[in-house]
Parts: structure tokens; sequence; C-alpha cells
């Protein structure tokens, strides 16, 4: 079973601290280090994550066995862009394999309920959401091995935030569903069936968004009631959020 993500970025930086002693103690004389070691080792580890991924989608068709012709046809489409995207990744364009996933994410989200009943959607989704997670990571590690100059850089434009920490407080708020339940819960405390009527979402897809926003602590469940509303911290980005769209859009 996979492990959570918070597990795999302690793991990651675990590894980034060994790298870098084991490259401290090969320097050479004039105190560079190997690059070519460094070098091997970010693509070993982006291989496995690689790997990982590839076996992720497999595991998730597989467990489809026996669905029906029509379900079968997408889920096809979907496998191929999935590859696609894990293909342009191998080829170090992140940015482009990222927007693979996301049109593959909007693929699933959109389709009709008799073409991928809820629970395949949610499978499908979850793993296309750990792709996005396992490539920062592998991207993470090649960033902070070395770019020395890059990472300066980035400590100075935000303020000492990493960007790999900013993207995953912000990489939830990036998406329109989830956007939308924000903005509704933002009026106030509501219930899950208020929630999927008002927003239009079938369950399962809107319980995958509604886990993404709790497990990023900006939004709970009130234990007595069971409503759903926004934390101190879901208050706070969507205030920031608001005023950097505000600047934005003049």
């Amino acid at each position: 079973m996979p492990e959570p993500t918070e597990e795999l970025i302690r793991k990651m930086d675990e590894l980034r601290t060994d790298i870098k002693a084991l490259l401290s103690s090969l320097n050479r004389a004039d105190g560079q280090p190997y690059d070519g070691m460094a070098s091997a080792f970010r693509e070993q580890i982006g291989r496995s994550f690689l790997e990982q991924n590839r076996t992720a989608m497999r595991d998730a068709i597989g467990g489809f066995e026996g669905a029906p012709p029509r379900s079968q046809k997408a889920l096809s489409q979907m496998t191929a862009q999935y590859e696609d995207a894990i293909d342009r990744f191998e080829k170090d364009d992140l940015n482009e394999a990222l927007a693979r996933l996301e049109g593959l994410r909007e693929s699933i989200v959109h389709s009709p309920e008799e073409v991928l009943p809820a629970p395949m959607a949610s499978t499908l989704l979850g793993v296309v959401e750990r792709a996005r997670e396992q490539m920062a990571l592998a991207e993470t590690l090649r960033f902070r091995v070395g770019r020395p100059m890059v990472r300066r850089s980035c400590e100075i434009a935000l303020g000492g935030v990493e960007p790999e920490d900013a993207e995953r407080w912000l990489a939830p708020l990036a998406s329109a569903p989830r956007l939308r339940i924000m903005a509704m819960l933002y009026t106030g405390p509501r219930p899950f069936t208020e929630m999927m009527k008002g927003l239009e979402m079938q369950k399962g897809h809107l319980r995958f968004h509604l886990n993404k926003l709790l497990e990023a602590g900006y939004v709970k469940v009130e234990g007595r009631t069971h409503l759903y509303c926004i934390e101190e911290r879901g208050y706070a980005a969507m205030k920031g959020l608001s005023g950097l769209l505000a600047q934005i859009r003049r």
C-alpha cells in the first residue's frame, strides 16, 4: 500500500541529507562536488518513482476487470493519457507532464456516471494525484541536491519559503471544484448533501475533493453536526487568494 505523502517527503529529506554528506566527503581539490555522482543518484530516484507510478495505474486498471465495454474503452484512453504524462516527465518535461495529468484529471471528473462509476473515478483520481505528487518529489530532489544559485534566488523571492512547501500548501486550491467548495463554505457551514446538490457534483467526486481540503487543513467537519466548514487557515488562504487575483486582474 502506498505510503502517505508526508512520509515520502520525510524520506526524501533524509535521502537529500545523506547524498549531500556523501558529496561533501568526495569534494575535488577545488571544492566542487562530483556532479556525475549527483546526477546518477537523481536519475536513479527518478526511475524508481516512474516505475511506482506505472505500477499504480496498472494495479488500478487491473481492479476493474469485467467492466462494461464503454468503461473499458474509456479506461484504455485514460491509460494512454497517463502513460503519455509519465513519458513526458521521463524526458525531463515536467510542465507538460503536469499539464497532461491535469487534462486526464478533467477527463475523469467529467466522465458520465454510466461510463465511469464514482468508485472507479475516485480510484483513478487518487492515482493521478499521487503521480503529480511523485513527480513533484522527484523534481524536489533534483532541485535540492544541486542548483545552489537558483535555490538562493527562490529563498529571496519567496521570503524563505521553500518552493516545494509553497506548492504543497497551494496545490489543494489549484482546482476549480475545490475553489467552488471553498467559496460555498466561505459563507457558512454546509451539510454534504446540500453541497452535492448546490455544486452539482457526484458523491465520489465531492468526497475526493473534500478529502484533499481536509488533508490540507483548509476544511474540517464538525463532530456534533457533521457540517463541513472552513478552518482558520482556509479563511486566510481565501483572503490571500482574493487579494492575489485582484492584483493579477488589473
